[in-house]
């Protein structure tokens, strides 16, 4: 097995489709085609299975995909010893991030970073934290950002930010009444302010939507869905529009002008997300990984 040839095999299982993974890889799909075809003969099983147009990875293929995975692992951390030897720093960095963070926290500290090593750059790479949990055991990154709860078993991170979840009206509601309350972001209101409005919702599996729902329960709430959307980014957007109220991070301020949203912090508050940055145990960072971890902390979120 080598690169190139875990490269197709890989594109090809992430993509699902020859005509999608050629175009990924720059090439024809004829070409692809027969390559993955001669991988195949060469190793005498079929990696994938062809039936109905659809392309799925035999026993073999998943088999063929973790030990490439591992191999890659191993050629990164190599890479990262022998980036460290370098005397120029060149070379790149991989973080995993939620679309969210990554639109939100990964500019300012791209910036910073950049201004440090110079010859470097980071290459960050989106996903769910599902994805990203999954991905990181591959060791496809060298860093996450994500949130607890982590499993420590395998594992290593240390607490970024705590996100409060606050309320986000749109601009153009009239203002609710609220009070100051130490410690919170924005004025607070009491979670019954919620109690028959529209709102913008998640989908069911996001933390942020579980959290609206144990409050639906705990207060007793009757509220109707104005909108359920896939992604933080555009819940905001729907806010802006006047569709809908919705429950949200702190930090999504940033995405708004000022009078395009007004935000609430809730009095009692409601439980915190934690933001962490995580990095494998068996795998050693390299001072250039360290020195983005520690460019990640130092900023004031």
């Amino acid at each position: 097995m080598n690169t190139k040839q875990l490269l197709y095999v890989l594109t090809l299982y992430q993509e699902g489709s020859f005509s999608r993974a050629a175009d990924t890889l720059n090439i024809t799909q004829p070409s692809l085609s027969q390559y993955i075809k001669k991988i195949e003969k060469d190793i005498g099983i079929d990696l994938f299975d062809r039936t109905n147009g659809n392309v799925r990875l035999t026993d073999a293929g998943r088999v063929f995909i973790e030990a490439g995975k591992r191999i890659l692992d191993i050629e990164h951390q190599m890479e990262n010893s022998f980036t460290d030897l370098a005397s120029n720093k060149t070379g790149s960095l991989i973080i995993g991030a939620a679309p969210y963070r990554a639109a939100s926290m990964m500019p300012v500290v791209a910036k910073q970073f950049q201004s440090l090593h110079p010859g470097m750059h980071l290459v960050v790479r989106e996903g769910t934290t599902t994805e990203l949990v999954e991905e990181m055991q591959h060791g496809d990154f060298d860093l996450a950002l994500t949130l607890l709860p982590i499993d420590k078993r395998f594992f290593n991170y240390e607490k970024v930010v705590e996100e409060e979840l606050i309320l986000a009206v749109p601009g153009s509601y009239p203002l609710i009444p609220a009070t100051a309350v130490p410690d919170r972001k924005h004025p607070a209101v009491d979670a019954f302010v919620l109690n028959g409005k529209s709102m913008v919702m998640l989908t069911e599996a996001q933390f942020m939507q579980r959290q609206l729902e144990n409050m639906i329960l705990d207060y007793k709430l009757s509220i109707h869905p104005a909108a359920v959307v896939k992604s933080l980014e555009s819940q905001i957007e729907f806010v802006k529009a006047g569709v809908g109220m919705a429950l949200m991070p702190s930090g999504i301020e940033r995405f708004c002008k000022q009078g395009d949203v007004v935000f609430y912090s809730f009095a009692p508050p409601l439980p915190k997300r934690e933001v962490v940055i995580m990095w494998r145990k068996d795998q050693k960072l390299s001072k250039a990984a360290e020195e983005l971890k520690t460019v990640i902390q130092g900023i004031q979120w």
